[in-house]
């Protein structure tokens, strides 16, 4: 998810760019071109995510309690799948931003995700899937909402209405010069809390919990 947030930002220049020497032809396809790569990257880390689970889960827990790694598979079978839909959501905020317009994501990610996370939890009272199913929807509904809003053609970045993908070499590697660098810098850091969580988790099931709160108000 870093390197896609890193991604979406090298996505956002490259249009920015392009749109400050008034090009804005070609800052719309860039910004079609930053939706489609990270889309289908994404789908591609999906896979590959779902065909490791088993490996991911052990390699970072070790050995824990069966009902701990229970819900952690659980959690992971279901949030997976919402990979391509934050690829997809990132990218277009990425773009809104390029337009200058960091409210409407702001709004799209309150209205969704916090409303949805919060009425399944709170409301239901539902357990691992209360937790890990509303991120689901909630990711793919926001990703939905603002691809929606960006094929509106009456503004400056704007994406066409085609399921057609025409890859352009030259412009995902300008948005790859920029994204990788940025990714692999947040990728890092993300790297060195699963280091930490791989400690964390031999003091059992309160000591894992105490860090995923921790890491989420960090």
């Amino acid at each position: 998810i870093n390197i896609f947030s890193a991604l979406a930002t090298g996505g956002a220049v490259v249009a920015g760019q392009y749109l400050g020497r008034k090009r804005e032809e070609e800052a719309c396809k860039s910004a079609g071109q930053l939706v489609w790569f990270v889309t289908i990257s994404a789908v591609g880390v999906t896979a590959i995510v779902y065909l490791c689970k088993s490996f991911i889960l052990h390699g970072v827990f070790g050995k824990i309690e069966a009902d701990v790694m229970a819900h952690a598979n659980t959690y992971l079978v279901i949030v997976t799948a919402s990979i391509p839909f934050i690829a997809l959501y990132n990218g277009g905020a990425a773009i809104f931003r390029a337009m200058g317009d960091s409210k409407i994501p702001m709004i799209v990610s309150m209205m969704i995700n916090v409303s949805g996370n919060a009425i399944l939890i709170y409301g239901f009272h539902c357990g691992t899937e209360g937790v890990a199913i509303p991120t689901l929807v909630s990711r793919a509904v926001a990703a939905i909402l603002i691809t929606i809003l960006l094929c509106n053609s009456k503004r400056v970045l704007h994406l066409e209405k085609t399921f057609r993908y025409r890859f352009d070499g030259a412009m995902v590697k300008n948005i790859l010069k920029i994204g990788v660098p940025n990714g692999l810098e947040n990728s890092m850091f993300q790297l060195g809390k699963i280091l930490v969580l791989s400690l964390v988790s031999t003091f059992g099931t309160y000591a894992i919990a105490a860090n995923a709160v921790s890491n989420a108000v960090a």
